[in-house]
């Protein structure tokens, strides 16, 4: 797979945030910082400084999910531009749970009729707002990416958990713009390596929302009442926040390190354990700040908190528990084939 190039992967983020109305990233004043990677990089670190949780993981899913991956598409589609260079935005609908939460198996089928493919089944997207998304699909013998518009006939998003209209979409005889070259879940194949390198980037990144709401559930409970009978006094509450700030603090240093943390190529453990830590971690502090919040009346939920988006990232805590087994080998190459 070709690398995606960072100076035009920092200008489809750029024209990501404009579309939306939003002020692009700084530029860096230190000539040190100014090699594109680096760049590209700074810049996905103000997106999440600045914007809310669902619009950042959607703009680093684009840039380190979405883009490699369109490399492995040969005809050079209208769509496909229009992702490339940020007029388009666009989700992977990869990970989509399945009775085995295998991602080996692709969620959708596709059938040839003459020079006409159209796509069945389902697939599980994060991005809210979402135009697009690449699912993989099974065709004449192979695996194949493909590009869906979500305004296509024969498309039909719907809700997830509380969202009305994101988070999955229905395909009856739905066109795609685009089919790759046929890919793979080898351990040194593409697929792999666009799913380590987004779960670095995400998981780095996204595991500062969940360390940000225990530190706020900590506070929000030094201040309820006063008293040896105040739930401030608590040590069954302290004991539970606990247990969280230690497991983030844990999983935020591996992040931190990324792929040296081992020092392996893609395809390894220790991405799929990292990106596990974190999905699990985001939904544990989304249920204590429901818990706490319903339960106990410490704190009331954002009114833009979506915790069905906060889980829909990878396909959730299973999905993700399954392919690190079978990169442990633990999945028989029945099941992972």
């Amino acid at each position: 797979m070709t690398a995606t190039d960072p100076r035009a992967a920092r200008a489809a983020l750029d024209r990501l945030l404009t579309r939306r109305g939003l002020d692009r990233p700084a530029d860096a004043d230190d000539a040190v910082l100014r090699s594109p990677e680096r760049e590209l990089e700074r810049a996905l670190d103000q997106v999440w400084e600045r914007h809310p949780f669902a619009l950042a993981a959607a703009l680093t899913e684009q840039v380190h999910g979405v883009l490699p991956l369109l490399d492995t598409f040969e005809a050079d589609a209208p769509l496909l531009d229009g992702v490339r260079t940020g007029r388009v935005t666009a989700a992977l609908g990869l990970y989509t749970p399945n009775a085995l939460f295998s991602l080996t198996v692709p969620a959708v089928r596709a059938d040839r009729d003459g020079d006409r493919t159209t796509l069945h089944g389902r697939y599980r997207y994060a991005a809210r707002d979402a135009e697009a998304a690449l699912v993989t699909v099974r065709l004449d013998g192979a695996t194949r990416l493909a590009l869906v518009p979500h305004d296509a006939p024969g498309v039909r998003p719907h809700g997830a958990g509380r969202s009305a209209d994101h988070g999955w979409a229905v395909l009856d005889g739905a066109v795609p713009a685009a089919l790759s070259r046929p890919v793979d879940w080898a351990l040194d194949g593409v697929l792999t390596a666009a799913l380590d390198a987004h779960a670095w980037a995400f998981a780095r990144r996204a595991l500062a929302r969940p360390a940000r709401d225990v530190a706020d559930l900590r506070r929000t409970l030094a201040r309820a009442g006063e008293g040896v009978e105040a739930l401030s006094t608590s040590q069954y509450l302290a004991h539970e926040l606990s247990k969280l700030e230690i497991e983030l603090s844990l999983a935020a240093a591996a992040a931190r390190f990324g792929a040296a943390f081992k020092d392996e190529a893609p395809g390894g453990t220790a991405a799929l354990a990292t990106l596990l830590s974190c999905v699990d971690l985001l939904r544990r502090t989304a249920r204590t700040t429901e818990d706490m919040a319903t339960e106990l009346g410490l704190a009331d939920a954002p009114a833009d908190r979506d915790d069905a988006g906060l889980q829909a990232h990878f396909g959730g805590r299973r999905v993700v528990e399954n392919e690190l087994a079978r990169r442990m080998g633990l999945v028989p190459e029945a099941v992972a084939a």
